[in-house]
């Protein structure tokens, strides 16, 4: 007998709502990148950092990203992946709020830090998190969850135009 067929109205509607909420969090994730992007020229000049500081403080989100694949993955059988969602949210805050009362470097550096972890755990969890969700499917739900990445970049990009 199929999933499908003996699966209740309830039990689909939560997975479409865990789903939906992953893609929510991937399109924050997509979004960092865009307004990273956008306002490193700002802090530069605001901060009078020279191209060395400037490379150093945009790849704190890829070192960031990766140590937190790395953490989360192996944390989301022990500790669960409303726990790991949980570190996301709480690193994007705190690394958003470190940038923004940022005095320097450091700072800058630490905060981008952050914010890539967060991004890391984002996808820590929601990987594994839909590919539970549809065993039968599991190809076809990832490729779409992925899908809005460069949507986030996007609506990320149209935000930092708007506000400029």
């Amino acid at each position: 007998m199929s999933t499908k067929s003996t699966e209740s109205g309830s039990v689909k509607s939560h997975r479409a709502r865990l789903f939906v909420a992953c893609c929510v969090a991937l399109i924050a994730t997509a979004m960092t990148f865009a307004v990273r992007g956008d306002t490193i020229k700002a802090l530069e000049g605001a901060f009078t950092l020279n191209p060395t500081q400037v490379g150093w403080i945009m790849s704190g989100a890829f070192w960031g990203f990766t140590l937190s694949i790395f953490i989360g993955g192996q944390l989301c059988d022990v500790i669960g992946m409303g726990k790991i969602m949980f570190l996301a949210f709480l690193a994007h805050v705190a690394g958003t709020c470190i940038i923004m009362f940022s005095s320097g470097f450091t700072m800058l550096a630490a905060g981008t830090l952050a914010i890539g972890m967060a991004n890391g755990f984002v996808e820590a969890a929601c990987n594994p998190l839909i590919a539970t969700m549809y065993p039968e499917k599991k190809t076809h739900m990832l490729n779409m969850f992925h899908a809005w990445f460069p949507g986030g970049i996007v609506i990320g990009s149209l935000g930092c135009m708007a506000l400029a």
